[in-house]
This record gives structure tokens, sequence and C-alpha cells, in this order.
């Protein structure tokens, strides 16, 4: 039988209803539908506060977290927000039938990368 573990838990955590109601306050309002600043309002309410659990995490992580520039927090959470965000809509879509739009700019999150992608052009020229 394995040996419970003493140690906590490593991974950040973000309240799913919390997060939903900042996702719709994001999408909700024009000036704020943008992924950075979802992503940023994200790190501020989840690390704000009594969130202990995620302050012991990135104290463990870097212990100047605290003077961390935008920059740094939207690197460090932008791949969690979107995770959670497709797990909320994978759900949604299956109990409710419906997806919610996710904050403009998610899909370049990571900058934008050269398609590797075959076009349809590069497909015909090896049949041609």
């Amino acid at each position: 039988m394995p040996k419970a573990s003493t140690s906590k838990s490593k991974r950040f955590q973000m309240d799913t209803g919390s997060f939903a109601h900042i996702w719709k306050n994001h999408i909700g309002k024009s000036k704020s539908n943008d992924w950075k600043t979802f992503v940023l309002a994200c790190f501020e309410r989840f690390t704000g506060g009594s969130e202990y659990s995620n302050k012991q995490m990135l104290q463990a992580e870097d212990k100047g977290w605290g003077k961390w520039d935008d920059d740094k927090k939207y690197s460090f959470l932008s791949e969690r927000c979107y995770s959670k965000a497709i797990g909320i809509n994978r759900r949604l879509a299956l109990a409710e039938k419906q997806v919610q739009p996710l904050p403009n700019g998610y899909k370049d999150r990571a900058g934008k990368k050269a398609s590797t992608r075959i076009t349809i052009d590069d497909i015909a020229a090896i049949f041609g």
C-alpha cells in the first residue's frame, strides 16, 4: 500500500466559480476582452487575500514572485488559465451543449508560430 504523501500540493489552484466569474466579466466588456488582461486579473485574484497555498507555491518557485512584472506573471499563468478554460468549455459542451468564447488573443497567447500544417496547395502539389 502506498504511503500517504505528507508534502503539500505544488499546483497553482484556481477556484472554478471565481475563475468563471472573471472570465464572464472579461468577455462581457470590450475594454477588457483581451487574453493578457484576463490572465493578469486571474493572477491578482488567485494570489491575493487568503490564497495562502498559491502564495506558498509561488514562494517555493521564486522568492521574489511578489515583484514580478506583468510579463512574468503572464508567462507563469497563461497556459494554466488556458487549460482551465478549455476544461470548463468541454464540460459545458457535454452537459449543457454550450461553449463560451475565450477572451480575444488566446490563440496567440504564446506568440505566433510558423504553421507546420500542410496546406491544400501543398497536397495538390504532391499529387500534381
